[in-house]
């Protein structure tokens, strides 16, 4: 089976699922929120990636005026509770990380995040939740250690290089770990997060991987520079 180290999913849509089906902000939510269970199963479990990174929200997404934050973190509450009671993380050999540098995020949930951090450190498989990341807060983070030069720099951010990015509908970073996806092929799907099912993180395998190969060929065989001469 062909690897990728790392994968960084940015579940957009839910809001827009919501509208288009006629639903409650909740529900909507809620059925998005699936997709985190999905990704780390299908990447994680199965043994594709060694770290599958979960956007679920930036920094600014805790400035929103729209009433749509409190059933972002009601169902937060409900499916950590739920991973936590069955120990799934620990069970599954994934050590579990929480990174929220928003400061909003209430206090039950980040109790739940830090038990299942505590459960699961250095377990074989990583996965990230992004509950409210900030790309200022990394560097500035990474810059309060004095780094002698770029390299250290690097070294001190919390990603190194991701290798694949994986978005429904939009080709949008939306304030993630930019620096780590210099390299990364990204993907969008044509659906909303809440539609998402793991037969199109195969068909995301299929194509990355169909470009993977495609890259490494012709880096090993470039085509010879051709020069056409003018006519006389």
């Amino acid at each position: 089976m062909e690897k990728v180290k790392s994968v960084l999913y940015i579940p957009d849509g839910n809001r827009r699922f919501a509208r288009k089906n006629n639903i409650s902000l909740d529900r909507a939510y809620a059925e998005g929120a699936k997709t985190l269970r999905l990704g780390s199963e299908f990447f994680l479990t199965n043994g594709i990636s060694e770290t599958f990174i979960y956007h679920a929200m930036s920094d600014y997404t805790h400035r929103r005026t729209d009433l749509s934050l409190e059933p972002i973190y009601n169902v937060f509450r409900k499916i950590f509770s739920n991973l936590e009671k069955e120990n799934h993380f620990r069970n599954n050999n994934i050590s579990f990380k929480a990174i929220d540098h928003s400061g909003k995020i209430p206090r039950d949930i980040l109790d739940i995040t830090r038990r299942m951090e505590d459960s699961t450190k250095n377990l074989d498989k990583n996965l990230f939740v992004l509950l409210g990341y900030s790309l200022e807060q990394d560097y500035n983070s990474s810059l309060a250690n004095h780094p002698q030069n770029y390299k250290e720099l690097r070294n001190r951010l919390i990603f190194s290089d991701i290798d694949l990015v994986i978005r429904p509908k939009e080709m949008r970073a939306s304030r993630g770990p930019v620096y780590a996806m210099a390299q990364s092929q990204m993907i969008t799907l044509d659906k909303l997060n809440p539609e998402v099912r793991a037969k199109d993180f195969e068909r995301v395998l299929n194509e990355y991987f169909k470009w993977k190969n495609y890259k490494t060929q012709h880096s090993a065989n470039p085509s010879p520079l051709i020069i056409q001469q003018p006519s006389p």
